[in-house]
């Protein structure tokens, strides 16, 4: 059977399901070293909700992957391969767990709250003719439940055409503290109708199978369905409403394989990130009362926030396409650091940004001055929510969230034209939008949060062509 390296690549956008009793992505496929490619979409998941108050979720989550030899990112899972060779994968990896509830999920949750966390985890798999065996282990390493699970895993690859599925079936060990935080009912949380209870260590068997179809070049669908059965000491929780819990996950992306990467066993060990144009960007600016809408059209424009909160920012960016759905837009994916400054209202803290920024520069003036105006869609986590986000926010729901999706609007002008420095053609300066919200309160994944906050920012950024 022929197994390329592209193949763990399509089915690995189907991202993290948001599941108490799951770490790992809906098709529970680790990502294998592959050609360095990128690609951005989106993902339509249903699921039976297990806790008492909702019969069932549903979400969309945007999905962005990168598939290198050394290096992946898988929407909300980021690692490194240390052993690759015909018969064995081993890699390291950061995971964010979508297992966290909270009162806007439910009334009858009310006075619960349990957050998501970050588990870093290692998956060794053992390749077989017989199949893929794969171990894959890890802990909380955010200090939220400090729980560990384990799972063993099966799984193999067929492939017809432009078809590809995989059925799979796994067993996962969780230990007492990772079961406890999400399905135990603290002494001071209890109720007369929902007493303290201890969920002990669990094991638990989930399987399923993932389908993807090639349609165009650059195009991929994807469906998939699983099926996790809970653990008895979960089913007897008082908030517990399910004996096991099914999600189907309809997704697209679109693959940017016209920037491949060719790669040289030799090479340095960053070698396959850092190929190609690159920028880095610098930012800062204050929080805005006005909406984004109301910024996108030039309205309404020095509504400062009058505490004078703002950020600075550092974002650098990698070129992944000249032409994005062959349209004249230049793509780059981006990441970003981001300092909060809240002037004393509460102590400042960081964010982080991870995104795909495209950018229109075709202007019929822009042989005298490069002028660009660019759009930038991603996801934010940020240490603490703030201020004047968790005002607009708390008007409307009950609860906040860290995670919120991101959007950037920018235009900006060539530094080298203006001034007639040709050495800066390739620098920028401008103004954008940093803006936050939960997409008015569509996805689980953003804490069906409706609501956000803008930050007008004036910036400089600079690229090095790779030439």
């Amino acid at each position: 059977m022929s197994i390329r390296p592209l193949l763990v690549f399509i089915f690995s956008y189907l991202l993290l399901a948001p599941l108490p009793s799951l770490a790992r992505d809906v098709s529970q496929l680790h990502l294998e070293p592959g050609d360095g490619n990128w690609s951005l979409g989106f993902g339509l998941r249903n699921a039976t909700f297990p806790y008492i108050g909702t019969d069932e979720e549903t979400d969309f989550v945007p999905l962005i992957t990168y598939n290198g030899q050394r290096y992946f990112i898988d929407g909300t899972r980021a690692g490194i391969h240390l052993l690759n060779n015909q018969d064995w994968l081993i890699s390291g990896y950061a995971a964010y767990r979508y297992g966290g509830f909270n009162e806007e999920d439910s009334d009858e949750l009310d006075g619960m709250d349990r957050d998501d966390s970050v588990d870093g985890r290692l998956a060794i798999t053992r390749r077989t003719p017989y199949g893929r065996f794969t171990l894959d282990t890890g802990g909380d390493i955010n200090s939220k439940s400090e729980g560990w699970d384990a799972q063993i895993r099966w799984g193999e690859i067929f492939e017809r055409g432009n078809y590809r599925f995989r059925p799979w079936i796994g067993l996962t060990y969780e230990d007492e503290k990772l079961a406890n935080y999400y399905y135990g009912v603290r002494p001071e949380e209890a109720e007369a109708d929902r007493p303290a209870y201890e969920v002990d260590s669990t094991v638990e068997m989930s399987y399923g199978i993932d389908m993807s179809y090639r349609f165009f070049t650059h195009h991929y669908i994807g469906l998939n369905f699983q099926y996790s059965e809970l653990d008895d000491s979960k089913r007897n929780s008082p908030i517990t409403n399910e004996s096991g819990v099914f999600e189907s996950m309809f997704s697209y992306r679109y693959e940017f394989n016209d920037f491949q990467a060719s790669y040289n066993p030799d090479s340095g060990f960053l070698d396959d990130l850092s190929e190609g144009e690159w920028y880095w960007r610098a930012a800062a600016g204050l929080t805005t009362r006005s909406k984004f809408n109301e910024l996108v059209r030039f309205s309404n424009f020095f509504n400062n926030d009058e505490r004078n909160t703002g950020l600075a920012s550092l974002f650098v960016g990698k070129k992944i396409t000249d032409r994005f759905m062959h349209l004249p837009l230049e793509g780059y994916v981006t990441g970003g650091y981001v300092r909060r400054l809240e002037n004393g209202e509460q102590s400042d803290f960081n964010e982080y940004v991870l995104g795909f920024k495209a950018y229109f520069t075709q202007f019929p003036w822009s042989d005298t001055v490069k002028t660009r105006v660019g759009l930038g869609e991603g996801i934010s986590y940020a240490e603490k929510i703030p201020i004047v986000e968790k005002e607009n926010v708390e008007g409307k729901n009950r609860s906040t969230s860290h995670m919120l999706n991101y959007i950037d609007w920018s235009w900006d002008v060539s530094i080298g034209d203006v001034f007639n420095k040709p050495d800066l053609k390739e620098c920028y300066m401008g103004w954008s939008i940093h803006h936050r919200s939960g997409i008015f309160g569509s996805s689980d994944f953003f804490g069906n949060v409706d609501g956000g906050g803008n930050v007008n920012t004036l910036y400089i950024q600079c690229h090095n062509t790779g030439k």
